[in-house]
C-alpha cells in the first residue's frame, strides 16, 4: 500500500492541464466596428430601464421552462460528477449469507457475515482524468444554466420593447385614420361645392379605409407580441401585458476590448470546459492501456450455522489481497475508445472555436448595426422636424386663406407616417443594445 501511493503520487505530480484551444485567427485589440473606449459596465443596458421591466424578468427565470429544463441537465451533471469522484474512494461493503446444503462439500451451509472493502490504486491517473473530465462537464453544464439565464432575460427585455412599439404604433395608426376620416369629410364637402371630384371622394375613402386595414394589422401585432411575451413568463398565451412607453436610449456603453467576451460569455466558457473534458476523457483512454491494481481486504465472522455465529463473532477471519490486471489483448477495444475520445476532443476544439467566432462575430454585428441605426434615426428625425414645420407652414396659409385644410390634413398625414418611422428606429436601437449588451456577456439585473 505504501508502494502504491508512492506510485500515486508520482503519477499526480506528473498530471498535465489540459491546453488552451488554439485559435486560427489573431485577435486584434480593439473592436473593427468601433466602440466607445473604456471597461464594460456589465449592469449597463444602454437604456433607461424601469421596475416593472425587472419585476417581469424575475418573473420569467421563476417560471420559465426552458430554464426549468437547464436546471435539471446540470443536476444531472452534478451527479455525475459526483460519481467519477466516488471511484478515487474505496468502496464498503457487507455481505451476509446462510443456507443448508444439500450437495457434499457446497458452501451453501457457511453462516456468516463480513464486511468487505475494494481500493483501485490510481496508478496513473485514469480515474482522476474521468474525474476531471466529469467535473468539466459540470461546470459547463452550469455555464449553459447561467448563459440560459441571461438569453431568457434578454428575450423578456426585447419581447418587452416589441409590445411597447406595437401599443404605440397602434395609436399612431388609429390618429392617423382620425386624419384620414377628417380629409375624407372635406373632401365630400367639397364635392358637394363642386370643387372636388367624385375622383377625389373615392381616393379618400380608398384612404381611410388602407388606414383601417393598417390598425387590424397592428392590432394583430400587439396581441402576437402580447402572447410571445406571456410565454416568456410562463404565463397562461393570451394577450393581457400591460404596453408601456419605449424607453430612452442613453449614451453607448463601453464595449471592453475583443479577448474579455471569450472569458466573459458563458457559452464560450462552457465550450472551453467542454474542450477540457474532451482532452481529460483521451488521457483516461490512454492510461487504460497500463496495469491497474486492486486491493481488496474485509473481516468475516462465520460459523455453521445461524445459531453458532454469535460464538464465532469473537473469532473473525481477515482477509487481504491485491490483483493487478494488466490488458495484453482487448481486441482493439482500448484503441478504438482512444480513437473515439481523440475525434471528440477535435470537435470539442472546433465547437470552441466556432462559439469563439460566433460570439465576436455577434458584438461586431451589433456595434455596426449601432452605428447604422443612429445615422438612420437622426435622418428620419430630421425628416419629422422638416415635416412638422410644414405643418406649421400650411397651417398659416390656411388661416389667411391661401390654403385649405384638406392640405392641411395631407401634410399632418405625412408628418404621422414619419413619425411611426422614427419610432420603429427607435425600437430596433434599442432592440440592438440589448443584443449588444448580451453578445459582451453584459449581465440583467434581475439575474445573478
Amino acid at each position: 500500500m505504501a508502494a502504491a501511493a508512492t506510485l500515486t503520487g508520482c503519477a499526480s505530480a506528473g498530471h498535465e492541464p489540459p491546453p488552451a484551444p488554439p485559435m486560427s485567427f489573431t485577435m486584434p485589440e480593439a473592436w473593427q466596428s468601433g466602440a466607445r473606449a473604456g471597461q464594460l459596465d456589465a449592469d449597463l443596458l444602454g437604456f433607461h430601464s424601469d421596475p416593472e421591466l425587472q419585476a417581469l424578468i424575475a418573473e420569467a427565470l421563476a417560471h420559465n421552462a426552458d430554464l426549468q429544463i437547464a436546471g435539471a441537465r446540470l443536476e444531472q451533471a452534478h451527479a455525475a460528477m459526483k460519481a467519477a469522484g466516488g471511484a478515487l474512494l474505496p468502496q464498503v461493503g457487507l455481505v451476509g449469507q446462510s443456507g443448508a446444503a444439500t450437495l457434499p462439500g457446497s458452501n451453501l451451509s457457511t453462516t456468516g457475515l463480513a464486511a468487505v472493502a475494494s481500493w483501485e490504486i490510481d496508478l496513473w491517473g485514469r480515474l482522476r482524468a474521468e474525474r476531471d473530465a466529469s467535473q468539466a462537464r459540470f461546470y459547463a453544464a452550469e455555464l449553459d444554466a447561467r448563459y440560459a439565464r441571461e438569453a431568457l432575460a434578454a428575450g423578456v427585455v426585447r419581447a418587452w420593447l416589441g409590445v411597447a412599439e406595437a401599443a404605440q404604433q397602434l395609436a399612431l395608426a388609429r390618429d392617423m385614420l382620425a386624419l384620414s376620416e377628417r380629409q375624407l369629410q372635406l373632401t365630400q364637402t367639397g364635392r358637394a361645392v363642386g370643387r372636388d371630384s367624385a375622383q377625389d371622394v373615392a381616393r379618400s375613402e380608398a384612404a381611410a379605409q388602407a388606414y383601417r386595414q393598417q390598425i387590424e394589422v397592428d392590432q394583430q401585432v400587439l396581441a402576437q407580441r402580447q402572447r410571445a411575451l406571456a410565454i416568456l413568463l410562463g404565463r397562461y398565451p393570451s394577450p393581457e401585458a400591460a404596453p408601456g412607453l419605449l424607453p430612452e436610449l442613453t449614451a453607448l456603453p463601453a464595449a471592453g476590448i475583443p479577448s474579455e467576451v471569450l472569458t466573459r460569455r458563458p457559452d464560450v466558457v462552457a465550450a472551453e470546459r467542454r474542450f477540457q473534458a474532451a482532452f481529460a476523457d483521451v488521457e483516461a483512454a490512454k492510461r487504460a492501456r497500463l496495469p491497474s491494481l486492486q486491493l481488496i481486504g474485509g473481516v468475516a465472522y462465520v460459523a455453521d450455522s445461524v445459531v453458532t455465529l454469535e460464538s464465532a463473532i469473537a473469532n473473525p477471519v481477515w482477509a487481504l489481497s491485491g490483483k493487478l490486471l494488466a490488458p495484453i489483448f482487448t481486441g482493439g477495444r482500448i484503441d478504438a475508445q482512444i480513437e473515439a475520445k481523440t475525434g471528440a476532443q477535435q470537435e470539442a476544439m472546433a465547437q470552441y472555436a466556432k462559439a469563439s467566432l460566433t460570439a465576436l462575430g455577434e458584438v461586431e454585428e451589433a456595434l455596426a448595426s449601432e452605428r447604422a441605426l443612429a445615422n438612420r434615426a437622426d435622418i428620419a428625425a430630421k425628416q419629422v422636424d422638416l415635416l412638422g414645420q410644414a405643418v406649421g407652414y400650411a397651417q398659416v396659409e390656411a388661416t389667411v386663406g391661401k390654403g385649405d385644410q384638406r392640405r392641411v390634413v395631407s401634410q399632418q398625414l405625412s408628418l404621422a407616417a414619419a413619425q411611426a418611422e422614427l419610432l420603429h428606429l427607435k425600437a430596433e436601437r434599442l432592440a440592438n443594445r440589448v443584443a449588444l449588451h448580451q453578445a459582451l456577456g453584459g449581465r440583467f439585473s434581475a439575474s445573478p
